[in-house]
Order: C-alpha cells, then structure tokens, then sequence
C-alpha cells in the first residue's frame, strides 16, 4: 500500500510514533445524493481531523458506505434494477460528485462498504460469536411490525410508536425471529454511562431513559383455577395490599391461556382491536379501556382475591406485561379504576404537611395504613420490608428491572446481510462453519410482486445440514443494518484484513474513538447495539477497552423556514448546486458559523452570500499582497522583534482564543475568530499593498502571520487556504505545515492605560508599562496638565495604588 504522506496527506499508518486520533463521522447511507446534513457532520469532523494533524497526531479519518438497507431495495424494485447496482452506482456519484467537490480530508483507502461480501463475511462471524455464546437466539415473540415496509423492527427503530424509516404507525404481531440478547448487558450498559463526562448530555439521557433502570420487586400471583403463576413488577411493593385488579396487556404471553376455559367473544374482540393500535395510541389515549375475564388470583400476602382484567394502557415491552393495579396511588390505574368501578382502597397516607393529589389519589411516599402488620411503616422502610416477607414467601423477591429488550435483528426483506444458518427439520437451527463464510446473497430473486422475492425453490438454499448431512435450507431472514454498523468503526481501523475482522493490536491502539459526531436521533439506536458489541468485543478477548466512544458529539439538523429538509415538502437545498454557486469553502464556513453545532441551524441564502464575499476578499487580498511580497524567511521570524507589538499581541491572542473553541467545540465561536483575524490581518495587508514601508524582517514576520492564518483558514476554507499556500509558501502539503506555534510571552499586554482620579473623579487617563509601580505612576500623573489643575491649592494626604488599573489621590 502507498503509504506516502506527500502524495496522500490525509493517508493514515500507525507504522510511526506519532499518537493516534480517531475522529469519525456516522457514515453514509448511500441513497444517491448527499444532504446538508452530511456536510454540517462531515466539516464537523474534518475541522477537528485537520486541527488534530497540524498538531502532530496521527489522524484516522476514514470513511464508507451503510450500504444494505430497505431504501435501496425498494429503489431496486421501482426500477427494476439489482439492488447491489443501484447501491454501487450511488456510492460512485456520492463519493466523485458529492463528497470529493467538498474537499473533507478522508483516508480514502480505507473505504468500507457494509454490502461488500468481504466486509458482511465479518458481520455473519460476529453473528456466529453471538449464537455461540447463546447470545443470538430465535424464538416466537410479539415484535414490532411495519405494514409498509413489510418488516419486523427492533424497539428501538419505532419511535413513539412510528417506524423510523417510513413515518407509519407499526403494530404488533406474534412471530418467529432472531433476537440478540442485549438485555445481558443491561447493567452493563447502565453503569457505562457513568464513563462518559465527554459525551453530549442529551445522548446518555436519551440511553439513561431507553434503558431504563428500575429498582423493585417482582410480586407473584396465581390463578385460582388453574394455578397458572402471574408475575407482575412494580417500584412500589408498599402499595401491595391496595391492589384492586390484575391488569395485563393484549399480547401478555399467558393470556390465552388464563382464558382458555372462558370463550370470552368480547375479550378475544377488544385483545385484536388493540393489537391494531400503535403503542403510541394506546399510551396516548386520555382513555383507558380495558375488559374482565371473569378469572381470579391470588397473592399470598392478600386476604381478598382480585379479577384478572386485560386493558391497552399496559404494554408487553415494560416489566413483565402485567401490572398489580392500585388505585389509591397510580394515576393510570386510578383513571382505569373510576371508569370501571373498582375499589379503591388508600394504603399509604401523607406524612404531616404533605397533601393528596386528589379526594382518593396520593402518589408519593408516605406512612402505609390498610397494611396489616406493615401499617406506620414509611414507605421506603415498607418497600423494603414487603419484599423481605415475600421471599420468606416464596412469593416475591426485590429485583431489577429495565426498559432495555432483546434486539430484534432479522428482516423478512431481501438486501441486507444473510444470517448464516442453516435450518434443519431435525437439527433446528445450525450455524454455518466460519470457514465457509461467507454465505452469499442469493441471485434468483424476482422484483416482479412489489417486493424483492427469492426463489423458494432456488437451488442456492438447497444445501445439506452442516450437523446431520441431510437436506436443509439457508435461513431466508436476513440482519437489521444496525448490524453491520454497529462494528464498522473496528473494521476501519484495519479494513483489509482477511484473516480477522480485525486486528486486535491495530484497534488497541486506535480506540476509543476520539471524537464521533452523528445525530442524537442515534443515541437510543446505533449508539446502543455499538457500545453493546464493543463490551461483547472486549469479553471475548478482542479489545482492551468496553466504551467504543470518548467524546459523542451530537449535530443539530440544518432547517429551511424551520421545517427539516425533505423532498415531499419540496425544500431541500441540494450541496452540489451550493458548491457550483458559491464553493464549497462557502458554505463549510457557513454551516459551521453562527449557531452552536449541536443546535438545529434555519438555512439562509443571505448568510451564504455572506460568506462568499468574505472568502473572496481574503483571496484577493492576501493572493495581492504575497505576489508583491514573496515570503521571505517568513519561517523563522522573530515575532517578538515585531515593530507593531500590539498587532502580533492582538493577533496571537485571536489565535489561542480560536484554539480554545476548537478544544471546546465551539465551531460557531471558531469561525468569528477568523473574521477577527482576517479583519485585523487584512487591514495591514491593505496598508502594505498601497504604500509599503516595512522593512525585510517586517515583511517576513507579517508572512509569517499569513502563514499562520492559512493554517487555521484549511481548517474551515481549505481550498482557498491550500491554493495560497502552495503558490505562495511550499509544495508541501498544509496538513504537514503544523499547528502555528508562538511564545506566549508575545500574548501578555506591553501598556497599560491607568485611570487617574481626584477624590475619586476621573481626571485624565496615562499609559504606562504593565506592572508599573505607584512612585512612577505618581510621578508621572502629578506631570498631567489635567491633573495638576486638580490639584491647585490642594494638599495630597494620600495616594491609593491599584496596579494596572488606577490612582486616586486623596486631597483635603
């Protein structure tokens, strides 16, 4: 491999010993056509990239392509045409007519494209490594479906009860599918989040809340019939003995069997009806429906049974899909209880100078009453107590419980990584040996029915069964593209290994990831299943560390007329047309500046307008004055024997401020310190190109700042800045030039102005050297014509000295 630093400036090797810095941005869904989205990520991550070179790191800013996915076989389908085409014809328009005009330093040749078979080859392995640590499982579950895009989702791809790629509402339905089991890693998960002081807030608040740790108990209770055991889980054991119902959700697993014995129409009518609703429209609903069943539990520390009722305002995903419904102190149940008349029995009171939420609802902690033996107790010595007498029971315990389920990974849907097992009528599921990874998307596939649809018959899922030998077919399923980028960041530090998915060494080295940027909408989803297989990773032996990511940072959306850019509200703005019309230095400068980065930002022509003209006018002035002063010596120029101190101190002080945005990023805060320095910089730019007067040193050290300006300019304008600096400076690339370093004893102020006062009246202002003492600022005060007026037949008793600031003379 070409590994020459000259010719691909932006070429990552760790062949040096130079410290590495990854800094990456979520990659690309190869749809065809970039968005402004991917330019306020991508010069996001290229202004941290290019600052982190000039510093001297060894850089990883590489780049690819999510490339499976649903988008592209419905394209496919529409234009019958194959998906991996279509796909391939995109990533080549993107990565040629989009993503190159824009100028981001990526190591293109570490390219990844997730539909390649020499990278999902890893992704089946990483799925064999699950399955064979019983981690990736198949089993029949109630799971999100999409009617429209005719596929099962994970949770965390249906957002308030919407699919994340269509809009749609999703429903419920009883299948069979692969799951990951994610949920051993709850705690895991939970406690990792204390790692990550450098993350955005918002993002392990939105893991925090998706997660879900709850401490409590799960309460057993069973049915008086059958003794069919019900467990529910609540955060509030104390309210135990003021349960009026049990309540389950539509798709609780054992529901049909609670009931078998009833033929209950009406039931059976109200759990289809509410399979239909969204989740979202049943937690929405002001609402709460429900239906009896006519069978009863009991619960071992209750002396009185409770009715078994099915209601829509409980759903499978949280707990165990069964609440004990209390009245008196949840304002659910309270809602449910009141429609359908149920007893609703207080059994925690308030404390003195508490009060109730209403006549009969009282949700907070108090002192139990109602409660047997537990009556006085306060309720969290209550909470405590109860769980203690269950488990002496055997009808309870205190536990933990999590919002986090399994992760549904297979797709009833043709482009995407084929799961590599073989299914067998008398062996069941079988994994494919990894030495015969990997197993390929099958060709004989027809796009004729309004979907991608293999040939069942196909001789490409014939095979024999790799435990048995006898006749099997290959799983039909294929993997949810989270998938495949949930380990993309590994493969991109050695992305051309054949032998691994990665080389251990190289990504010890490498990761954490420095600096990752992507959207927060991503925190609940890839950011999840990423810090979950890197901690899988690191069990395994492959990795050192168990977080992939040091510092998230989360970009905001670029608006048009404060509405997010879509092509059926018809108001995106295309990049490609920005670049011809204004360049592409233009609008980086522009979807960096103004609005905090993590903040949405409203697109406004104007504002790019704006920034045109000032690109322009720092070429043409800067381009005007080198060509009549070729930097000379420019390299070592003293800036310290600099005739104007006061420019090079206000200058370099401009500088270290832009360095500390950068540190903090605050990209909006960079780039008005560039219009500072370019206003500063071009005014004597301007002085020297009409009547220059400085003298050869002079001139090599206002080079230098030239220099040194073009240096933090490639950050956010690299064009402009790399065409002056090679017609101008070097050959070299500015990427090899370094950061612009400086004395900082340059930055400390040479002068001070001191207010000189009177009895406290402001009289005349002196300057004076920083840390003049009093005798020479008395001195030279008492030498003021406005001061010696003041003083006229005056006797000065005393003089108060406040060093850099002022002298009051006291006089009587």
């Amino acid at each position: 491999m070409d590994t020459n630093k000259e010719s691909h400036p932006f070429r990552c090797c760790f062949d040096n010993n130079k410290q590495p810095f990854y800094s990456l941005g979520m990659f690309a869904y190869p749809s065809g056509n970039a968005h402004m989205g991917h330019v306020r990520v991508y010069s996001i991550v290229d202004a941290i990239a290019r600052y982190k070179r000039l510093q001297g790191y060894e850089v990883l800013n590489p780049v690819g392509w999510d490339a499976f996915g649903l988008p592209a076989e419905n394209a496919a389908i529409a234009n019958k045409v194959p998906p991996h085409v279509w796909t391939q014809r995109n990533i080549e328009r993107m990565k040629t007519q989009q993503f190159g005009p824009m100028g981001w330093s990526f190591d293109w040749s570490r390219e990844i494209n997730t539909c390649a078979p020499d990278y999902y080859k890893w992704t089946q392995w990483i799925f064999l490594q699950l399955m064979q640590r019983k981690l990736a499982y198949k089993a029949k579950a109630m799971v999100n479906w999409c009617d429209t895009c005719s596929t099962v989702l994970a949770n965390e791809q249906v957002v308030n009860g919407i699919c994340w790629r269509c809009s749609q509402p999703t429903t419920k339905r009883l299948m069979t599918q692969w799951f990951i089991r994610i949920t051993d890693y709850a705690q895991r998960l939970w406690d990792g989040l204390q790692k990550l002081p450098q993350w955005n807030k918002e993002a392990v608040a939105v893991q925090r809340n998706w997660i879900g740790r709850s401490q409590g108990a799960h309460i057993e209770f069973v049915t008086t019939d059958k003794q069919i055991p019900i467990s529910v889980f609540t955060t509030r054991p104390d309210t135990l003995f003021g349960t009026a119902a049990l309540v389950l959700a539509p798709e609780h697993p054992l529901l049909q069997q609670i009931v078998a014995h009833t033929n209950n129409s009406k039931l059976q009518q109200y759990v289809q009806q509410a399979n239909r609703k969204s989740q979202v429209q049943r937690m929405a609903s002001k609402e709460k429906t429900g239906v009896a069943t006519g069978v009863f539990a009991s619960q071992a520390l209750l002396d009185h049974q409770v009715e078994i009722w099915v209601g829509d305002y409980v759903v499978a995903d949280y707990g165990t899909g069964a609440v004990m419904c209390v009245p008196a102190h949840d304002t659910r149940d309270h809602q449910f209880a009141q429609r359908y008349h149920l007893p609703i029995q207080p059994v925690v009171a308030p404390r003195p100078g508490q009060t109730a939420d209403a006549d009969d609802l009282f949700t907070q902690d108090g002192v139990l009453i109602n409660s047997g033996d537990f009556n006085g107790m306060p309720s969290a010595q209550a909470r405590q107590a109860v769980v203690e007498r269950l488990q002496q029971l055997g009808a309870g315990e205190g536990t933990v419980q999590f919002n986090l389920r399994d992760w549904s990974v297979s797709r009833q849907r043709y482009w995407g990584c084929p799961i590599p097992v073989v299914l067998c009528d008398s062996c069941g599921c079988v994994p494919v040996a990894a030495a015969n990874l990997p197993v390929l998307l099958p060709s004989d596939v027809s796009f004729d029915e309004g979907r991608a649809c293999v040939n069942p018959d196909s001789a490409q899922l014939r095979v024999d069964c790799p435990r048995c030998g006898a006749p099997a077919k290959r799983e039909t399923d294929t993997l949810d593209t989270f998938m495949c980028s949930a380990w993309y960041a590994f493969r991109f530090a050695d992305p051309h290994n054949s032998q691994a998915a990665f080389d251990s060494n190289i990504v010890n080295r490498c990761m954490p990831i420095d600096f990752y940027v992507g959207g927060l909408e991503h925190a609940a989803q890839h950011m999840i299943y990423f810090r979950f297989l890197t901690k899988f990773f690191h069990d395994i032996g492959l990795v050192d560390f168990d977080e992939p990511v040091r510092q998230f940072f989360c970009n905001g959306m670029v608006r048009k007329e404060g509405q997010k850019m879509s092509k059926s509200r018809g108001n995106v703005v295309v990049p490609t047309q920005v670049v011809e019309s204004h360049s592409a230095d233009a609008l980086r400068l522009y979807i960096l500046s103004d609005t905090p980065s993590e903040l949405d930002i409203d697109w406004e022509e104007t504002a790019l307008h704006a920034k045109q003209k000032f690109v322009r006018r720092n070429q043409t002035l800067l381009h005007a004055y080198l060509t009549q002063h070729p930097p000379k010596n420019w390299s070592d120029a003293p800036l310290h024997e600099a005739t104007d101190k006061e420019l090079v101190r206000t200058f370099y002080s401009l500088m270290h401020a832009l360095q500390h945005n950068l540190n903090s990023n605050e990209f909006h805060n960079c780039v008005a310190r560039i219009y500072e320095l370019s206003s500063l910089l071009l005014t004597r730019v301007q002085q020297e190109n009409t009547q220059p007067t400085q003298s050869e040193l002079q001139q090599a050290i206002l080079a230098r700042m030239v220099r040194d300006y073009l240096a933090v300019c490639s950050l956010f304008t690299p064009f402009s800045a790399e065409e002056l600096w090679h017609t101008f400076y070097s050959d070299a690339p500015l990427a090899t030039a370094g950061w612009p370093r400086f004395d900082k004893k340059i930055l400390q102020q040479a002068t001070c102005r001191y207010v000189v006062q009177v009895n406290g009246k402001k009289r005349s202002l002196i300057d004076l050297p920083v840390d003049a003492n009093k005798h020479v600022l008395q001195q030279r005060a008492m030498q003021d014509q406005a001061v010696q007026q003041a003083l006229v037949g005056k006797a000065v008793k005393r003089a108060i000295f406040v060093p850099n600031k002022l002298i009051n003379f006291v006089v009587g």
